[in-house]
Parts: structure tokens; sequence; C-alpha cells
């Protein structure tokens, strides 16, 4: 399993770094006008509170909220840093629902002497019930995982979902994610 997350986190790291040069830095200055003023900037920061993964982790991707088909509007989105991978997944995103999430966060790890290894931080408090098969699959023989206290604050065009957390371990996680709506 270790091996299959450090390749995933290769994959993702590659794919992160092409994502590299669409990113705009943090100090970089904002629009002047009006009217780009209201634009809600998209991305997240997870800060591990806890553990020797312990610091912020900044992704400046864009995130979209949506709804799909028939479906209530959720988040599902895939953010790449420098060094490290976040995933979220919501599938109902309002306060009735706000308990019912996965965060995954994969931090690169060095090199073992055949291969990148990583480690990954994960929350996964989504009831069965919301879950498509894949994802079914995926979580098989773990079930539910850690603990996560979320709010949902709109803001512009978007929202921000703030969460604090601690996974089955015992790290505790911290973060926003500010998405657009489409």
């Amino acid at each position: 399993m270790a091996s299959v997350r450090a390749i995933l986190l290769g994959g993702w790291l590659a794919l992160g770094a092409m994502a590299a040069f669409a990113q705009v830095p943090a100090d970089a200055p904002g629009p002047a006008d009006a009217a780009a003023a209201t634009q809600t900037p998209t991305g997240a920061s997870v800060s591990i509170t806890s553990g020797p993964h312990k610091g912020e982790y900044v992704f400046t991707e864009p995130c979209v909220l949506a709804s799909f088909s028939k479906r209530p509007m959720g988040v599902a989105v895939v953010l790449h840093g420098t060094e490290s991978v976040l995933s979220v997944d919501m599938p109902v995103l309002d306060q009735k629902h706000a308990q019912e999430i996965q965060i995954v966060l994969v931090i690169a790890d060095g090199h073992t002497s055949s291969a990148p290894s990583s480690v990954t931080y994960e929350i996964d408090t989504r009831p069965d019930a919301t879950l498509e098969p894949f994802q079914k699959a995926e979580r098989a023989n773990k079930g539910v995982t850690g603990k996560v206290s979320t709010t949902i604050t709109p803001k512009g065009d978007g929202a921000v979902l703030g969460f604090t957390g601690q996974t089955s371990s015992g790290v505790k996680l911290e973060g926003t994610l500010t998405c657009k709506k489409v």
C-alpha cells in the first residue's frame, strides 16, 4: 500500500509541477478595478499542528463548486503543491451534511533506496450511503476515519470551507478551501 501511495504521489507531484506554472505567488498584487475585486480567489491551505510534518501547506490552483445532474452542490477537488497533494471530497455542501467530508493530504517524505516515499494524512467521515461504488471499494477495510468539524461560509461569488480535525492516528489538521460557484 505504501508503494502505491508513493507511485500516486509521484504522479500527483508531476502534475503539480506542471500546474505550478499557472500558480500566482502569495505576494502578487491584487486586481485594481472594482469588478475584479469581487472575484473570489480560489485555493486552499492546510496546517498540520502536530507530528513530524508540522507546518502549513498552501495550494493556489482553481477550485469550483458545481451541481452535477440532479445532485446537490458539492465539492470534489485535488490540488497540487510543490511537495504535497490535497484532496477534498464533500458530496453535499450544506450545514446539514457539513460533517460528511473526506480530506486527504499526501506529503513527499524523501526517498527510499528504490523510489520516492510519502506520508498520507486522512480524515473520512462520509457515510457509506453517500459514496459511489468506486469510493466504497477505495474505502474497503478502513471505514470512517478520524473526526472533523467544518464551517461553510459564503464569500463573494464562492464559498469558504473551513475544517478542524484529527486523523485516527492523532495528527491534527486545520485548513480552509475557497472555491468559486459555477
